[in-house]
């Protein structure tokens, strides 16, 4: 019997080490949890930025708004990530839009002002990663969202970003992980998943330093840190 026992255990762990195997390395360094910090809405907040493979404090890696892969990452012909007009997926101006339009000025309209699970890169991680356990509930925060965080919760800076105290005394860090294209020490910028309704070439996103923290309206093809949230 014991001889039968090590057998089915040297059985098992071959096949999660096969399994590991199958999955990318890329895509097991990034692994968030979630953080209550009390707020009325029931957000939960992840501990890291998209990309962030030790430490919360990292900065992360940078996206553009509606693209699910990340500018570190070998990609599909397909999902360009030089965070430009000329490589953006829906439009190759601002003026040229192909998706998230609300105005025909701007492109072929749509009226959606929301990104959809397939072009959010949190929602779709799991699936665009072959990562098993991470939950695909997470998502990038909408501008409600974020205001909520902005308004209810107390923001210290502290090494380079924000320490952010929800009601009932837990915190996140948002470091200060800067922009693509842009030698901005001491600024972050986040992205939401909230279109610009009036001028649909922007999203919503928020950008801070350490005197300030307001809302931008960023260009899509902008590249942007990303801090996934999920419902409780």
């Amino acid at each position: 019997m014991k001889k039968l026992r090590y057998i089915l255990l040297a059985l098992m762990t071959c096949t999660l080490s096969s399994l590991q195997a199958q999955i990318p390395a890329s895509s097991q360094r990034y692994v968030a949890k979630a953080v209550d910090l009390g707020l009325p809405s029931g957000t939960l907040w992840a501990d890291r930025n998209m990309g962030i493979v030790e430490k919360p404090t990292e900065f992360g890696v940078y996206y553009s708004w509606g693209n699910i892969y990340s500018s570190n990452e070998a990609v599909p012909e397909n999902e360009q990530h030089v965070f430009s007009w000329q490589t953006y997926k829906y439009g190759k101006g601002p003026k040229s839009l192909t998706k998230y339009c609300t105005d025909s000025k701007y492109g072929s309209k749509d009226g959606k002002t929301q990104l959809e699970p397939s072009d959010d890169a949190a929602a779709s991680y799991a699936k665009s990663h072959q990562v098993p356990f991470w939950d695909a509930s997470w998502h990038i925060p909408t501008a409600k969202e974020f205001e909520e965080l902005m308004e209810k919760c107390k923001w210290t800076w502290k090494n380079n970003g924000y320490e952010v105290t929800g009601p009932n005394g837990k915190s996140i860090f948002l470091p200060a992980a800067g922009m693509s294209g842009h030698n901005l020490p001491y600024i972050g910028q986040y992205w939401t998943s909230t279109l610009c309704a009036d001028f649909p070439c922007y999203a919503y996103a928020v950008i801070f330093g350490d005197d300030f923290i307001i809302w931008n309206n960023s260009s899509r093809c902008s590249g942007c840190s990303i801090r996934p949230v999920k419902k409780k």
